[in-house]
């Protein structure tokens, strides 16, 4: 199977090109720049793929303008489906949405939940499902709706990175938002593993939660953290990393994706929060030692 991938160097992007290598998928990455209309539709009717996992976008901590990310995140998508609609027909086309685009609620939101997008990321991700939804006639659009994944390579300015290099640097204070929030935190590697488990099974097109239904509380990762590196600097609520209309949790039910993957018999092993952090202790202390050795 070939796989044109967009976003192949993002967090997710690297962690799912690695999945695919590891079962011998052939991936092709778009090039092209998907707010380049001309270039984009040029470099589309000359690749030779499968399907698509869309992956490009702007992400949910940013500092580009409100214009820039629905540009790029509804406007960029809909210039990809249109190229691959212009040229090819029954393609499955992943589309990587968010859990953000979903109504706040105490209990595990499903892919049937109501709708109320709280920042704009969020709903540039709505609005560009429905856009690609809509463009797509001839080929088929499957919505993955990713809740939250930590691991290597994530920038500095999500909560997980900032709190490890804290704490790798021996840092005596972090100066944090609301650590009493309550957020999935999955290892990237299972959500990468999942991704590339609805692609091998062909999912139906539809919505598909990518998701645990596991909550922690920011403070016990950042607690764990502490535990495990013996370091325990002093945290300070900054009122600039606080956020109005932040929800306080956060989590989603899995059973529709579990099931479309349990019937092709699909078993995926889901590293505990307790692996994954150890995990990334390992990773990161061989980073920083390489960098001071260097």
């Amino acid at each position: 199977m070939k796989i044109l991938l967009t976003g192949g160097n993002g967090f997710i992007g690297k962690h799912l090109l690695s999945e695919l290598g590891n079962f011998e998928y052939k991936v092709v990455s778009l090039k092209s720049n998907i707010l380049d209309e001309l270039t984009l539709r040029k470099e589309i009717e000359n690749i030779d793929f499968d399907v698509v996992v869309h992956l490009a976008g702007l992400s949910h901590v940013t500092s580009h303008s409100p214009s820039l990310i629905y540009e790029t995140n509804v406007i960029g998508s809909q210039n990809l489906i249109s190229a691959i609609e212009k040229n090819f027909e029954s393609k499955r086309i992943f589309i990587a949405s968010t859990c953000h685009i979903y109504a706040s609620s105490n209990n595990p939101i499903s892919e049937t939940f109501l709708f109320n997008p709280k920042s704009h990321y969020a709903a540039s991700k709505l609005a560009m499902e429905f856009i690609c939804k809509n463009t797509a006639s001839r080929n088929i659009i499957v919505s993955l709706r990713l809740f939250n994944s930590i691991g290597m390579g994530q920038k500095k300015n999500f909560f997980t990175p900032k709190i490890f290099d804290a704490h790798m640097k021996k840092k005596p204070v972090i100066r944090l938002g609301n650590i009493e929030i309550q957020r999935e935190f999955n290892d990237v590697r299972w959500t990468a593993a999942v991704v590339r488990s609805l692609v091998q099974v062909n999912a139906p097109s539809g919505d598909y939660n990518i998701c645990s239904g596991e909550a922690h509380k920011a403070s016990e990762i950042l607690s764990l953290i502490s535990e495990k590196t013996e370091h325990f600097p002093k945290i300070v609520t900054d009122v600039k990393f606080l956020r109005p209309d932040e929800q306080n949790i956060i989590f989603g039910d899995p059973t529709k994706t579990s099931e479309i993957l349990n019937q092709n018999g699909v078993q995926l092993h889901r590293p505990s929060i307790n692996e994954t952090i150890e995990h990334m202790i390992t990773a990161y202390k061989t980073q920083f030692n390489a960098k001071t050795n260097s």
